[in-house]
């Protein structure tokens, strides 16, 4: 090993212990220098936040949305208990059939039920916004429609570079066609 190779490997060794020894000093020091940053509510971020909200808008939003997950949890256990008894009575062969009726009409009940207060606290919450949000919100629904949940997360086929969907260029079909009959490893090195 020559005289160069050596002073190379110490200042690497060197420069390795200063920066673990140095690592743990700095980096509480950048903790305490970041400001602390405003907490947002999930209104405030997504496509609510352009809407324009007032503080007393946003107050009544969070209100709104933390009864209605209530009565979702309610209902949602609710339809896990019948859905147990429904379970239980088909196991057993000697049920009556007039529970297991009875059941299904209670279940059909709920879920009757489920729907009309979804459709009175639509009314409900359109109540909080101005006419002017209303448009807004209208123009992001139209917006939104016949993406589903993909499409509203930023999601779906055809989007970034090794996907085959739909939406998928020529450019990457043709480059599959090319590769299917390479082995594992030449695809990757092509």
């Amino acid at each position: 090993m020559n005289k160069m190779n050596r002073k190379t490997l110490v200042l690497l060794a060197a420069a390795g212990i200063l920066a673990a020894v140095l690592t743990p000093i700095l980096a509480p020091a950048q903790d305490k220098a970041q400001p602390a940053a405003p907490e947002k509510t999930q209104i405030g971020r997504g496509p609510l936040a352009d809407l324009g909200l007032t503080a007393d808008q946003v107050k009544a939003l969070e209100a709104f949305r933390r009864s209605r997950a209530e009565e979702r949890r309610t209902f949602r256990e609710n339809m896990a208990k019948l859905g147990d008894e429904m379970r239980q009575l088909r196991q057993d062969p000697q049920t009556n059939q007039g529970k297991i009726d009875a059941l299904i009409d209670k279940r059909a009940g709920l879920m009757a039920q489920h729907e009309k207060d979804a459709f009175r606290a639509g009314a409900e919450r359109n109540k909080i916004f101005t006419p002017e949000q209303l448009e807004k919100l209208k123009a992001l629904r139209t917006r939104w429609a016949g993406r589903g949940a993909a499409g509203r997360l930023g999601m779906g086929w055809g989007r970034g570079g090794r996907s085959f969907g739909p939406r998928a260029g020529f450019r990457s079909m043709a480059r599959w066609r090319a590769l299917r009959r390479r082995t594992f490893l030449d695809r990757w090195l092509w």
